[in-house]
């Protein structure tokens, strides 16, 4: 019997149901293990362009997450939520982000987003620097 795919680009795999078998898929959309409720982004925007944020759980800046050529493969649109391609929390994008406050400082690799942890609204903090970018080598 083959494969059936579904609209969505998904292929569900025919046969019995084995225990367990789920988890696999789920792991496949970001850490399962991450604490609920999700925190959810709202990242600056520019027009209709969203610019790069931190990740809420690990700081690290991916341009992957909200570029428009890449972002469905760090996001499970069934479910609603996207990923950190670093960290693999997961958390949920506002896709009509909010408007850049004020103007970013020369050479800026990020822009501030709003973060909304269980109803407690903050803005996000600098990214976490790892040895490297702290020597100036990256």
């Amino acid at each position: 019997m083959p494969a059936i795919r579904l609209k969505k680009n998904r292929v569900l795999v025919p046969g019995p149901v084995l225990i367990g078998f789920g988890d696999v898929f789920d792991a496949s959309y970001g850490d399962p293990r991450t604490p609920r409720p999700y925190p959810k982004v709202t990242p600056s925007r520019v027009g209709n362009v969203l610019l790069p944020f931190p990740c809420p759980h690990c700081g690290a800046i991916r341009t992957a997450v909200i570029d428009p050529k890449t972002r469905n493969t760090y996001r499970d649109a069934d479910r609603g939520f996207s990923w950190c391609p670093s960290c693999q929390k997961r958390f949920i994008i506002d896709p009509a982000g909010t408007p850049l406050t004020k103007a970013l400082p020369a050479g800026a690799t990020y822009a501030p987003a709003l973060v909304d942890r269980g109803g407690k609204v903050e803005t996000s903090t600098d990214p976490v620097k790892d040895s490297l970018s702290l020597l100036g080598a990256i």
